[in-house]
């Protein structure tokens, strides 16, 4: 009698480690998701501006292709703004995709494969991040030369072309501040990429109780 009333005792103590270890798992991914959909609006919120920028400055470029405003004279001086125009276009494209991505319901798909979703999707576009980055780069810094003719024709050359020197290398300053800030490096992705390493180790460690 004594060994059955051990046994059962025994039994609802493993039930009872077993409840909690249950628990313990869905309070942690409870607020490793209400973190994640934090995240999320956060992204959204800072995209939606971020694409309102972006229609304005293609506004403004077409502006500079229809009305001229700087007066060019040769074809070649719009090239620059024509590269700035195709990196802007390729950034609404990202970010279009990006909230298409991010509007997914967590509790429908569960966190892990959502955050894998995510991370999977940042992945892909590291490509056409890099692409738009060469555009608007190239772009920034060619967009001086477009003011050499007119420099040319109330300067003598020597000054003209320092003056072009001089803008070029407060633009390449300018980009090498950014870069050494971390303006081009992706920390959205960082954070899905933490939230999921987080949830595996405490998911490991809840399966070794």
């Amino acid at each position: 009698m004594e060994l059955e009333e051990l046994k059962s005792t025994w039994n609802r103590y493993e039930q009872q480690i077993t409840s909690t270890q249950r628990l313990s798992e869905r309070l942690i991914t409870s607020m490793l998701q209400e973190r994640s959909r934090s995240r999320v609006a956060g992204i959204r919120r800072e995209n939606s501006l971020l694409l309102v920028y972006l229609v304005l400055l293609l506004g403004v470029l077409a502006a500079i292709f229809i009305g001229n405003p700087f007066d060019f004279t040769y074809g070649w001086q719009y090239i620059p703004y024509g590269l700035l125009c195709a990196g802007v276009m390729a950034a609404v494209a990202r970010l279009v995709k990006n909230q298409r991505e991010l509007n997914t319901n967590i509790n429908t798909i569960g966190l892990a494969p959502f955050l894998s979703k995510v991370i999977k999707g940042y992945e892909k576009s590291a490509r056409m991040e890099t692409w738009f980055g060469l555009l608007m780069f190239t772009g920034g810094v060619a967009t001086v030369f477009s003011f050499l003719p007119h420099k040319l024709q109330h300067k003598g050359l020597w000054p003209a072309l320092g003056e072009t020197a001089i803008g070029v290398g407060i633009t390449l300053l300018i980009y090498f501040v950014a870069f050494k800030a971390g303006a081009f490096r992706n920390r959205k992705k960082e954070g899905f990429e933490n939230d999921l390493r987080e949830l595996n180790e405490l998911n490991a460690e809840l399966k070794g109780i």
